[in-house]
């Protein structure tokens, strides 16, 4: 008789707590460091702009090399260094009085960042069983989905109420917290990969993701419209508060991820990344025809969805494609070109909506779209059955 394998054990609560922890603490600082930048630091939207970026970038740098340390000198160890660098690093924001200081700070948050974050979805990939992976991955997810509606609200009262230092310090308790949490973590032996022999780019770089990676980066080009550009999109359709999208988006996320992980589970990826890319798609076009609040939150409910099934699933179709000690290198490609897409896509379609408008930049978004969908079904879509343990 066939016994479901359990998922709520305590080292996968355990590993959510970190990922909800950390992520909380890193979206303390998504709306309130321009407000720190301008008003403490005398800055203007130029400098915001990089200041924002550098992040993006040394994780992108940083995520291959720290998924290969975590196949070849342990989960843990690596998972609890970074922790410890990135709490530090969030507290040292205290001491910043200079735009050119905080630039430095970035990269270092950059670098912690991408190592705690890639730690944690490895080694959260180790923890969730195999018949369970989609579910699991939906669930982790969630985490981060609480943090991007928490995060946000809580430093924006922290600042209004107590101003930067209680902010900064604030952040530090919570990924303090995330890091007490990584201390209990009793996750399943790993046989790493400790062949001497001379690096190539392929220790960093798993091949056997880069198509499901290609097809993260192109959605994440799309997302990168979102996050860059809604608060001003907002403003234009009058919408009162632009934090309404996000707030509608997560509810979505919410549902979706883990009912999309079981039928993953059950079925396969063929017919629910269909949905998602057509949700996904939808949202945009919902968007470029929004002239208020009411088609503004439905595209956002749509976009859950889309984003909902679209991510988990890529990313539970990559750790079924590598071996046990292959998922750092694994986790670390796929979360690198999500990263990349970002910052390509703020910039590129930043170009779009100065030259075309917003509306139509979101259109373009819904076009787009069907980049990633070729991709994934003339690559990926049938061959998600190759899963070496």
């Amino acid at each position: 008789m066939n016994t479901k394998q359990p998922l709520w054990t305590k080292d996968f609560i355990l590993i959510c707590l970190v990922n909800l922890m950390t992520f909380t603490s890193f979206y303390f600082l998504l709306p309130t460091l321009p407000v720190f930048v301008v008003d403490a630091l005398h800055g203007n939207e130029s400098n915001v702009g990089f200041i924002i970026g550098v992040l993006t970038i040394t994780a992108v740098i940083v995520r291959p090399i720290s998924g290969y340390m975590l196949d070849t000198m342990g989960r843990k160890k690596i998972l609890l260094i970074a922790l410890v660098a990135f709490a530090v690093t969030v507290l040292a924001y205290n001491l910043v009085y200079s735009l050119l200081a905080l630039f430095a700070l970035r990269a270092l948050h950059g670098f912690s960042w991408g190592f705690t974050s890639t730690g944690a979805g490895t080694i959260a990939s180790d923890i969730i069983p195999r018949s369970r992976r989609g579910e699991g991955m939906g669930f982790y997810g969630l985490t981060n989905t609480l943090a991007m509606a928490v995060g946000p609200i809580l430093s924006l009262f922290l600042l209004s109420r107590y101003g930067f230092n209680t902010l900064f310090t604030s952040g530090f308790l919570v990924a303090a917290i995330g890091l007490v949490s990584a201390l209990g973590l009793t996750s399943p032996e790993i046989n790493l990969n400790k062949e001497k022999r001379k690096l190539d780019l392929g220790d960093f770089i798993e091949p056997r993701v880069l198509s499901l990676s290609a097809t993260m980066f192109f959605v994440a080009v799309t997302y990168g419209g979102i996050v860059s550009f809604i608060t001003l999109y907002a403003n234009e359709l009058a919408v009162g508060n632009a934090g309404i999208y996000f707030l509608a988006y997560a509810i979505s996320l919410l549902f979706v991820r883990p009912y999309a992980g079981k039928i993953f589970d059950k079925r396969g990826p063929v017919q629910v990344m269909a949905v998602g890319f057509g949700s996904l798609a939808l949202a945009f076009v919902l968007l470029f025809m929004a002239s208020g609040v009411v088609l503004f939150i439905i595209s956002a409910v749509v976009m859950g969805i889309g984003f909902g099934i679209i991510q988990p699933t890529n990313m539970a179709m990559a750790i079924n494609r590598v071996e046990p000690f292959r998922r750092g290198a694994a986790n670390g490609t796929m979360m690198s070109a999500f990263d990349l897409g970002i910052g390509v896509g703020s910039i590129m379609l930043g170009l779009l909506s100065s030259k075309f408008g917003m509306s139509y930049m979101y259109l373009i978004c819904g076009f787009i779209v069907i980049i990633p969908a070729a991709i994934f079904y003339l690559k990926d879509a049938k061959s998600s059955g190759a899963q070496p343990e």
